[in-house]
């Protein structure tokens, strides 16, 4: 399993937010620390925190070992899962042909793997076309709609209450500038709507549009990169604002590249130990 490469483009800058976090009042009042990182908000109560798993998922593993989600990015789905410890939910996306999935070639094959999927016991979250809505990947909504359809038909026939679809598009979408078109042109009946929320300002959006559909909702990446001090506020601040309607769970993104948006865990250990004490 690999992480997704970061992209070098306007999506990419617009997760470039450190700066603008200072424009934020922190709303928990608490002052985190390496040294007192047990200290737990309640706004984190009942979220499942977590990590994408880099370029060295090992590395990973032995410096998270009790995160509540594994987000891993695969091109096409397996029966056979990641082999994450059992505290682990397994959040994965892949990326099988938007025209083989769209014309329902890939139901059959994907039946099997949901069934694989129920059998293990594991708890999973399924995503297709990860953030199909950025413009770069050059998607109809139609297309990634019609793919959804077929999906969701198949999950329908071989239900389960460990494994369940969850859509992930960028935070940005939401915009009120509609900068990815009109949102509604993207949506999808999945289990669960998952949004990629790096700018503070795209959780409560996220956080409003999943509450609008009656939908529970995630942050399957979140991150910033500005150490541990600021990276520390930046959740503190992410935590405030879904106060009033929080995620499943929510994933920092483990960035192994040195043009990122988020901040690998190695190089940022105060603020690694407050999401292992989230993670309880």
């Amino acid at each position: 399993m690999t992480e997704k490469a970061p992209r070098m483009s306007l999506a990419l800058i617009r997760k470039l937010a450190p700066l603008s976090l200072f424009a934020v009042p922190l709303l928990i009042p608490l002052v985190v620390s390496a040294g007192n990182a047990s200290s737990i908000p309640s706004a984190a109560h009942g979220v499942s925190f977590g990590t994408s798993l880099g370029s060295n998922p090992a590395r990973t593993l032995s410096i998270f070992p009790n995160a509540r989600v594994g987000r891993v990015f695969e091109s096409s789905p397996s029966a056979k899962l990641p082999a994450l410890p059992p505290s682990y939910q397994i959040w994965l996306s892949f990326n099988t042909s938007p025209s083989l999935v769209a014309a329902g070639g890939f139901n059959g094959q994907f039946g099997a793997i949901l069934q694989a999927w129920n059998a293990s016991g594991r708890v999973v979250y399924w995503d297709w076309q990860h953030e199909a809505d950025n413009p770069s990947n050059h998607f109809n909504p139609a297309t990634i709609r019609a793919g959804w359809a077929q999906l969701l038909s198949v999950e329908k026939r071989y239900p389960s209450s460990r494994v369940k679809s969850m859509s992930i598009y960028e935070g940005y979408l939401l915009d009120p500038s509609m900068p990815h078109g009109n949102p509604a042109s993207w949506y999808v009946n999945a289990d669960v709507l998952g949004f990629d929320c790096y700018q503070p300002n795209a959780i409560p959006r996220a956080m409003a549009y999943a509450r609008s559909k009656g939908k529970p909702w995630a942050i399957p990446e979140f991150g910033n990169h500005g150490g541990d001090a600021a990276d520390i506020a930046y959740v503190n601040t992410a935590m405030a604002q879904w106060a009033a309607y929080p995620p499943i769970g929510a994933s920092w993104f483990n960035n192994t590249a040195a043009a990122g948006f988020s901040q690998p865990l190695t190089q940022i250990p105060g603020t690694l130990a407050y999401l292992r004490s989230l993670a309880g």
